[in-house]
C-alpha cells in the first residue's frame, strides 16, 4: 500500500513517466483526501522557505486546520502570519495568538484592542507577563479602559506614564485599587488617597495598604535581640544571613532547631571554626550544608560525613562569585566535593585545562552539566547525546560544538540516536539522507524528511498518504510552485493578484 501511494504521488506531481491521464486519475485521488491536506498545510506553514503568499493562502481557510492553530499557538511567527493571525475571522484563534509567547509586540498591540473581550484579556496579560513595551498612548488607553480586569493588568505594562498609574490607586473598582497601590505608589500617591485606602470598605484594598506601608526593621544580630524577636521568620532569616555577634552565632549552632544550626552553617558570618563544630551534627542537611561553606578547606571538607541529595543543585553564591577567576575555577573543579565540581560547569569562560578536566570527570552530571557550557567538547556531546535518558536529550544536537564533519560515520550505528546524529553532519551528502529517510526509527526518517538535502524524487514520495507528508511540506527545499500546486489540490483558494 505504501509503495503504491510512492508511486501515486510521484505520477501526480510529474516525477515519473507517467500518461496524462494516469497523472489527472492520480491528482483525483488526492484531492478526495481531506486528512494528507491537512498535514500539507500544517507542513507548508512551519517551511522556513514558503513565500508570503502560501501563508496568506492559508489563512483563506475557515476553520483552519488543527496544525495550524497549534503552530501559531507555540511558534516564533513570520511578520505575515502575524498579521494575518491577528485579524483572522475566529475569535478563538486570535485568543491562540495571543497566547504565543513568543509573539512580537506589535502583533499583540493589535490584539490588546481586539473586538472580543477574552482576547483583549489575554493579550494585555501576557504583554505583562513578558514585560513587552507597547506604545505609550495604546498603555493609556488600557490603562483608561472600560473593563476592570484589563486596568488592572495594564497597570504593570512598561511605560505607563507614572501619572496614569498613579490614578489607578482611586479607581472605582476595588480590585483594580487594591493592585495599584503598592511600595512603589504609596510614597507618591496624596496622603488623602493613602488615609482612603487605609479606611477602604474592601478588605483587599486595606490588605495592599498595610502592605505598601510597612517598613521592614533590621535583623536581630545580638543575643538579645534574637531572643526578643517574636516572629519565627525573622529568627530564621537572622540565622541565615544576619551579621551575628559571637554571642548569637554560639546560641544558634547549639540550638535544639535543627533549622536554626542548619541556618548558622550557611550564614557565612559565622566563624569557620564554630560551624564546623557540627560537621558530626545528627541532622544529615546540617552535615550537608557544612559541606558547602567557602572558608573551609578540602581536607575539612572532605573529613565531613555528608551525602549529596538527589536532584539538582544550583551553583553556590560564593562558587558564583569565582566564576571570573581562572584560578579559582582550577581549584574548585579539583575539589573532592561533586556539587562543587558540577557547579564549575556553569562558569561561561572555562579554562580550557578546567574544560578537559570536567570532562573526563567520574561524576555522570559534571559531565552532563558541561555539556550545556558553550565551550563543552564534540566529543562528550555526542557521548551524552547517545546515552543521556533525560527527555532533553535531543536539546544536546543544539550546541555550539555538536555538529561537524564526521558524524555520517554513525549512520549504521545500532543506537538510533547517533544515526540521527549523522544528519547533523554538515558533509552529509543526498545519497545518505536518503537513505536515512528510508530508517526504521520513525525520529531519524522525520528528521531526514525535513532535511533541504533529501533528493527530490524522494521528498515528493513522501508527500505521499503513508509517509510524512506534513514533514515533508515543511522540507524547506521543496519548491514554490510545488507548495502552491500542494495547496490547489487541497482546495485552497488563490489570493486575488497573485500570480
Amino acid at each position: 500500500m505504501a509503495e503504491k501511494d510512492d508511486q501515486l504521488t510521484q505520477v501526480a506531481f510529474g516525477v515519473s513517466d507517467a500518461t496524462e491521464a494516469a497523472r489527472d486519475q492520480a491528482l483525483r485521488l488526492l484531492e478526495a483526501d481531506p486528512i494528507l491536506h491537512a498535514e500539507w498545510i500544517a507542513g507548508l506553514v512551519t517551511n522556513r522557505s514558503a513565500p508570503d503568499e502560501i501563508l496568506r493562502r492559508v489563512f483563506t481557510l475557515d476553520p483552519l486546520p488543527d496544525g495550524v492553530r497549534r503552530w501559531l499557538r507555540f511558534s516564533q511567527l513570520p511578520p505575515t502570519a502575524v498579521r494575518a493571525a491577528v485579524t483572522y475571522t475566529d475569535p478563538e484563534v486570535r485568543k491562540d495568538v495571543a497566547r504565543n509567547e513568543l509573539l512580537p509586540a506589535d502583533g499583540l498591540a493589535v490584539l490588546t484592542e481586539d473586538p472580543d473581550p477574552e482576547v483583549r484579556w489575554f493579550s494585555v496579560m501576557m504583554a505583562r507577563e513578558y514585560n513587552l513595551r507597547l506604545p505609550t498612548e495604546l498603555t493609556v488607553r488600557l490603562a483608561t479602559s472600560s473593563e476592570a480586569r484589563i486596568r488592572m493588568h495594564a497597570i504593570e505594562l512598561p511605560g505607563l506614564p507614572d501619572e496614569i498609574r498613579l490614578s489607578l490607586a482611586e479607581d472605582p473598582h476595588p480590585r483594580v485599587r487594591a493592585h495599584a497601590i503598592d511600595s512603589w505608589s504609596w510614597p507618591r500617591v496624596r496622603p488623602e488617597v493613602r488615609a482612603a485606602a487605609e479606611a477602604d470598605s474592601d478588605p483587599r484594598v486595606r490588605e495592599a495598604a498595610e502592605r505598601a506601608a510597612h517598613i521592614d526593621l533590621p535583623l536581630p544580630t545580638t543575643l538579645a535581640d534574637f531572643l526578643a524577636e517574636p516572629d519565627e521568620r525573622r529568627r530564621d532569616d537572622a540565622a541565615h544571613r544576619a551579621p551575628v555577634d559571637s554571642d548569637l552565632a554560639v546560641h544558634l549552632v547549639a540550638h535544639d532547631d535543627s533549622s536554626l544550626r542548619r541556618g548558622a552553617v550557611w550564614n557565612p558570618h559565622v566563624p569557620t571554626a564554630l560551624a564546623l563544630t557540627l560537621a558530626a551534627d545528627p541532622e544529615p542537611s546540617i552535615r550537608f550544608a557544612l559541606s558547602l561553606r567557602a572558608d573551609i578547606s578540602e581536607e575539612q571538607r572532605s573529613a565531613i560525613d555528608y551525602t549529596v541529595p538527589e536532584g539538582r543543585y544550583g551553583a553556590p553564591a560564593w562558587v558564583q562569585e569565582r566564576f571570573g577567576d581562572p584560578d579559582a575555577l582550577r581549584e574548585i573543579s579539583a575539589s573532592s566535593h561533586v556539587l562543587l565540581r558540577r557547579a564549575v560547569t556553569c562558569a561561561p569562560d572555562l579554562p580550557a585545562d578546567v574544560i578537559e578536566r570536567l570532562a573526563t570527570d567520574e561524576d555522570y552530571f559534571v559531565r552532563l552539566m558541561l555539556c550545556e557550557n558553550d565551550h563543552a567538547p564534540h566529543e562528550l556531546l555526542v557521548e551524552m547525546y547517545a546515552d543521556w535518558k533525560g527527555l532533553s536529550w535531543g536539546m544536546l544536537a543544539g550546541r555550539r560544538n555538536f555538529a561537524r564533519p564526521g558524524l555520517a560515520r554513525f549512520a549504521d550505528a545500532p543506537n538510533f540516536r547517533l544515526r540521527l546524529a549523522a544528519l547533523s553532519d554538515p558533509q552529509a551528502t543526498p545519497e545518505l539522507v536518503e537513505r536515512l529517510s528510508h530508517d526504521p526509527d520513525d525520529i531519524v526518517r522525520s528528521r531526514a524528511a525535513a532535511d533541504p538535502r533529501l533528493p527530490h524524487a524522494r521528498l515528493v514520495e513522501l508527500l505521499g498518504r503513508d509517509r510524512m507528508p506534513g514533514t515533508a511540506a515543511g522540507n524547506p527545499a521543496l519548491p514554490a510552485p510545488l507548495m502552491h500546486q500542494l495547496l490547489d489540490i487541497a482546495g485552497v483558494k488563490r489570493c486575488v493578484g497573485a500570480e
